[in-house]
């Protein structure tokens, strides 16, 4: 569910419109009424472009190998929104003709992709955006399957790998009305976080990689029927709940949190991410139980989280570990580097802003356990759903939000991480749990 500041208000239209957030591995699609502001229908996919790499630098190393490949991935989005209008358009009842007009927000990887411009420059320092500010398009320029004379609006970023997504969530979450110390975080594969103290704001963007989204985990899944999404260890028992109560599936991100926060806590894994094995159990004085889900899986270590009458097991191996490491000591070696440019410290901060549907599931003692959010007051951390479907959806249904999202590029200052001095060893550190 979308949540709105309490001074939003849609003007009043005629028809139908789309808005969509384009991430790197999921697109959500909304339809709205124009007339009354209403949601009628809203629809995930997986991203199309997966299969050429699960994060924004596989993709733009394939648009750099072959001029024409940019535009492959530009169709595959494309069909991929058509598809998804006439998913919408069939659940509620309408023709795609009815729709008038759509925006569009995403990564700057994803929203170069979708205007046509090549990401390569992305890649390369200075990491120069090839185009900066709002982009329209008609519909017959796009092809996308909406009423002719459509237009569709993609919102702006604000840097090289700051896109409109975080822009949009900026909107949503009224960020650059705080006067108070605020940490704006999008959790996902490119990680994006926001600081302002009520004077100067900054943006930046992590590598933080897809663990947190299931993949690049030997059994990572979406947030879907079966996947795994809450962990807890007592007296050497796993207990899990999968979504929809299923026969787990796999694990998705916020039960990878869990399980490795559990892990730690119960001294599976050491300060240093090394996982323990069934030979350490006597050693480190672990639980008994825990010796038979310590497991060699080829020659890499492994730990049963759930066992399964058909099917292999769940489990959480040495290299997923380690890929929750890289993702966490990214954002927290962010979080880090934009309060020193601030001339700020943790213990400062009136308010964490988790922005993504992805938050909504995270346990917060787990989250701070394995160090992607600091140990502060629980209080302070505030979980505030989709803020970029939130923030695409208010441009779409007002101009004056309009107006006011393609301003903000200019009102945050952006900061390069890799050009600060001491980030290597920042992100380093930040990798220890």
């Amino acid at each position: 569910m979308l949540t709105y500041p309490d001074d939003f208000k849609p003007d009043p239209g005629a028809g139908y419109g789309l808005s969509f957030d384009i991430g790197t591995t999921t697109i959500v699609g909304m339809l709205w009424d124009l007339s009354s502001g209403l949601q009628m229908g809203i629809h995930a996919e997986t991203n199309p472009q997966n299969e050429f790499g699960a994060d924004v630098i596989s993709r733009i190393t394939y648009c750099g190998s072959e001029g024409e490949n940019t535009e492959v991935l530009r169709q595959k989005t494309i069909k991929c929104l058509n598809g998804m209008i006439g998913k919408l358009c069939e659940t509620a009842g309408i023709g795609k003709d009815d729709i008038g007009k759509a925006t569009v927000c995403g990564n700057t990887t994803m929203s170069h992709i979708l205007a046509g411009y090549s990401p390569r420059s992305l890649a390369l320092a200075p990491f120069t955006p090839a185009y900066t500010g709002v982009l329209t398009f008609s519909a017959q320029e796009m092809a996308l399957e909406i009423a002719r004379e459509g237009q569709i609006t993609l919102l702006p970023n604000i840097a090289g790998h700051v896109g409109g997504d975080i822009t949009a969530g900026i909107l949503a979450s009224r960020f650059l009305d705080r006067k108070r110390l605020t940490i704006l975080i999008d959790i996902g594969t490119n990680g994006e976080i926001a600081l302002t103290d009520g004077t100067d704001r900054y943006a930046c963007s992590t590598a933080a990689g897809p663990a947190f989204e299931g993949s690049a985990i030997l059994h990572g899944m979406r947030a879907s029927a079966g996947a795994i999404e809450k962990v807890l260890m007592e007296d050497g028992e796993v207990f899990f709940k999968t979504i929809e109560d299923c026969e787990p599936q796999g694990i998705c991100g916020s039960g990878l949190i869990d399980a490795v926060a559990q892990m730690i806590d119960n001294g599976l894994i050491n300060s240093k991410g090394r996982l323990a094995s069934a030979e350490d159990v006597e050693r480190l004085g672990l639980h008994e139980r825990f010796e038979e889900r310590l497991i060699s899986n080829g020659k890499e270590r492994a730990f049963v989280i759930a066992e399964r009458d058909k099917g292999e097991n769940i489990l959480i191996t040495q290299k997923d570990i380690r890929e929750v490491q890289l993702a966490k000591g990214a954002i927290y070696a962010g979080m880090k580097l934009l309060l020193e440019e601030a001339g700020r410290d943790f213990e400062e901060i009136d308010q964490i802003i988790v922005a993504g549907a992805f938050g909504n599931y995270i346990d917060k003692q787990s989250a701070v356990t394995i160090g992607v959010l600091p140990a502060i007051d629980p209080d302070k951390i505030v979980f505030a759903g989709n803020t970029a479907g939130a923030g695409v959806s208010m441009a779409l249904l007002s101009a004056k939000e309009m107006a006011e999202v393609a301003g903000i590029p200019a009102r945050v200052k952006h900061i390069e991480l890799a050009k600060k001095d001491g980030f290597q060893e920042v992100y380093m550190k930040s990798m220890a749990f």
